[in-house]
């Protein structure tokens, strides 16, 4: 059960990534004098909501993993994603929690000088998940877990 349960959130995951990175390969600089149509802001609209998406899921894909291997889930964050680094699947525990911050930014900015950098910073922190996403497959193959749906 577990093992289906660890499975399911590893492809759920890898669809999530996945999205995000068909977003990111289509990214263009947000130009904070443009003024933007309601239809090309929705690419903006989607590259943000993936990567809210996909930070989610691998936060939850973490403590789900962290319960699989070690049989206990942490109370913080923080205490949770050195058990991850320490696995070798992340190498910088900061990474996540500016990504989490970076997610909640999403929700309240509005100036265009502040969409500029939040974009720019979502794009940057998209590619680096994609390395991230890779080093979780390759556990997850050396689990034998890396069955796709």
């Amino acid at each position: 059960m577990r093992d289906d349960l660890i499975s399911r959130e590893f492809n759920d995951l890898k669809k999530a990534v996945h999205l995000l990175t068909a977003s990111n390969g289509k990214y263009i600089p947000y130009k904070v004098r443009k003024i933007y149509t309601p239809v090309e802001l929705e690419y903006y609209d989607s590259l943000a909501f993936r990567f809210e998406k996909a930070v989610e899921l691998f936060l939850h894909f973490f403590k789900g993993l962290e319960s699989y291997l070690s049989g206990k889930v942490s109370d913080t964050l923080r205490d949770r994603l050195l058990f991850i680094q320490k696995m070798k699947i992340i190498d910088n525990i900061d990474f996540w929690i500016e990504a989490r911050l970076l997610r909640n930014k999403v929700a309240h900015a509005y100036l265009p000088e502040q969409l500029k950098d939040i974009y720019q910073e979502i794009h940057k922190k998209s590619m680096a998940m994609v390395k991230y996403m890779s080093n979780i497959e390759k556990l997850m193959k050396a689990y034998g877990k890396e069955q796709y749906r």
